[in-house]
């Protein structure tokens, strides 16, 4: 996972930065490093970290407990190791290279694309080990706000069905957002969310996934979010049963505790605590705890404007030395 979190072509132009991609349009290597591949699918979209909001954008619904998530999901993640490298060439194109071995160190996974951008277009090619990802999008000024659409195609090898198409379009003004992935071509989920910033301090979303297949709503979700600056807690109630909820709380300028529960109805409990120390301005160390009785800790750091380094590991609390043992590295570079 990259350590610059998902913000790898992201690029200035007139003295602004561009938008990156919001979750929902992630490559699937993105997707990937959302979680591991023993995590339930229930908890996939749930668990993807969004890139910084932007300035005079608004949040996801994604953001919804993104403090909860950094300290506690964020390098977690990471596979045996991970490296990426982005190359801005110019102010409008820039080259991404990325290769990952996950869950175990030979099981290779990567790539390499390219983004450009002309004018208020977006292309976009990512070759992967196992597919292509191609995409083209457009934002304009609408109506005192920003409307997007963006077309994105797929093509898996170990996927009999063919190329993928779905369309993403979105519209925002402050202090109403919307975004939703209307299936094209072999896609059977049309999904989206509605997300309201009333106040600064607070988000309310409602999202939903129709399939269209089955003809029926495969998920209802409603989330709040609240962050005063030190504080930050959040509630996600799924179809009506599932209750998920999260806090996060800074003690001082260095120190920060987290916790994370899932409450859903078919399944136990799930849950995880952890803590975070910022030991210079550049260097991280984060800790956790899981409910299954997993200990983890996570060291990142910013060597400077241009490299990154995040380093995992973890292990059983009751068997240390004979259990399951968790080891892994990342490296992100920016030329």
């Amino acid at each position: 996972m990259s350590v610059f979190n998902k913000t790898q072509f992201t690029l200035k132009r007139k003295r602004k930065l561009l938008p990156t991609l919001p979750p929902e349009e992630m490559t699937p290597e993105d997707r990937a490093n959302a979680n591991d591949k023993n995590d339930s699918d229930k908890e996939l979209n749930e668990e993807i970290i969004p890139a910084p909001v932007l300035p005079d954008k608004m949040p996801t619904y994604f953001h919804i407990g993104v403090l909860a998530k950094e300290c506690l999901v964020n390098g977690y993640k990471i596979g045996a190791w991970h490296f990426d490298c982005t190359t801005d060439i110019g102010d409008n194109l820039a080259l991404y290279s990325f290769a990952t071995g996950k869950p175990q160190f030979k099981t290779v996974f990567g790539g390499v694309g390219a983004r450009e951008y002309l004018g208020n277009l977006s292309l976009t090619q990512v070759w992967m080990t196992d597919g292509l990802v191609g995409m083209v999008g457009l934002e304009n000024e609408l109506y005192g706000g920003t409307a997007n659409t963006l077309l994105r195609a797929a093509y898996e090898q170990n996927d009999r069905s063919g190329v993928k198409v779905e369309l993403h379009s979105g519209y925002e003004v402050t202090p109403f957002k919307f975004h939703m992935i209307i299936p094209v071509l072999r896609e059977p989920k049309l999904m989206g969310y509605v997300l309201l910033n009333p106040f600064k301090q607070y988000l309310l979303a409602y999202r939903a996934v129709y399939d269209i297949e089955n003809k029926g709503f495969d998920k209802h979700a409603i989330g709040l979010g609240f962050y005063n600056g030190s504080t930050e807690w959040s509630l996600k109630l799924e179809n009506f049963e599932d209750l998920r909820g999260s806090v996060f709380q800074r003690l001082g300028d260095r120190f920060a505790i987290a916790a994370k529960v899932n409450c859903y109805k078919s399944e136990e409990k799930q849950y995880a605590i952890g803590a975070q120390v910022t030991l210079f301005e550049n260097v991280i160390i984060k800790a956790k705890y899981r409910h299954d009785g997993f200990f983890g800790m996570v060291y990142q750091q910013t060597l400077n404007d241009n490299i990154a380094i995040m380093y995992h590991f973890g292990f059983a609390i009751k068997d240390p030395f004979k259990g399951d043992h968790k080891f892994g590295l990342s490296w992100s570079m920016r030329a």
